[in-house]
């Protein structure tokens, strides 16, 4: 053990030796051969993971392998994560913006994908998620791209609803559906696109379309329960029908207490409910 916290002693010291280093704009790597500092930067992104993402030391680990390999897209995104968690927004997006521009002027999208699911659910900026997923499109010539895990559109049309802009949210929810129907696959396996088109009728107060995609998604065996059956209740109650939406408020409950319900570990999702919103429904019927 102790031998180990030796080591570590110094790798730290090494480290702030380099950081020191870097201020002055001077790379203490520069006369390692290509090769050698990829290994450098490889080996220090593997240290990284051995920390939390949050911590002081993992942001040191990602900052000394982009200072032997200063332009690695993927290092250079992925430490942005940290700067973000962190707080630290300003640093955080230098380090995206610049992934994104190396990424794209060599015809790739990556960084530019976790840039629109960024700017969506972190930063709120809803033109930027639009103009960002278009040059994901144009770039790829891929319409279902997928941005960060979820499908480029399906940020896009949730850009809409947050401005407000309905009508331009459905038509995108629905050339989706086009593109998945195209694909071979069913659009009503996915849960998050009906869902914010039901909204989207909701919104335009529509409720008979709304309830419809409401009520489609809570036949699905694996659609997320608590807030399809909340919203179906707000529904009832503008239709003046208490006994229906008391049973959809007291099951969206059941679902909640269940942990049946939209969960993201780093985000609040938009129209994601609390156990107080549910209370005070049933409070008021």
């Amino acid at each position: 053990m102790a031998l180990n916290k030796f080591v570590l002693y110094n790798i730290l010291i090494f480290i702030g030796f380099c950081h020191s280093l870097y201020s002055q704009e001077s790379n203490p790597f520069s006369h390692l051969s290509k090769e050698e500092r990829m290994k450098l930067a490889d080996k220090y992104h593997d240290l990284s993971q051995t920390v939390y993402q949050t911590s002081e030391m993992h942001r040191t680990y990602k900052d000394s392998a982009l200072m032997a390999v200063p332009d690695h897209v993927e290092y250079m995104e992925r430490a942005s994560y940290s700067y973000k968690k962190a707080g630290e927004h300003i640093k955080a997006m230098e380090m995206l913006n610049k992934a994104v521009k190396i990424d794209t002027t060599n015809g790739k999208t990556a960084a530019l994908e976790y840039k629109a699911w960024s700017m969506l659910y972190f930063y709120r900026d809803y033109e930027s998620t639009i103009k960002d997923v278009d040059k994901v499109i144009e770039i790829s010539k891929l319409p279902y791209k997928a941005c960060h895990g979820e499908s480029c559109l399906l940020l896009k049309a949730q850009a809409y609803y947050q401005l407000g802009e309905y009508k331009q949210a459905i038509e995108t929810f629905n050339y989706l559906f086009t593109l998945l129907k195209e694909q071979g696959a069913d659009p009503k396996d996915d849960f998050l696109s009906n869902f914010y088109l039901a909204r989207c009728y909701f919104k335009l107060n529509d409720f008979d379309k709304s309830l419809y995609y409401l009520e489609e998604q809570l036949a699905m065996p694996y659609s997320v329960k608590a807030e399809l059956n909340f919203y179906a209740g707000q529904i009832y109650v503008l239709k003046n029908n208490t006994e229906k939406a008391k049973q959809h408020f007291l099951k969206a409950k059941e679902l909640y207490l269940q942990n049946d319900k939209l969960n993201e570990p780093y985000i609040e999702r938009f129209d994601e409910i609390f156990l107080h919103d549910i209370e005070l429904e049933i409070s008021e019927l």
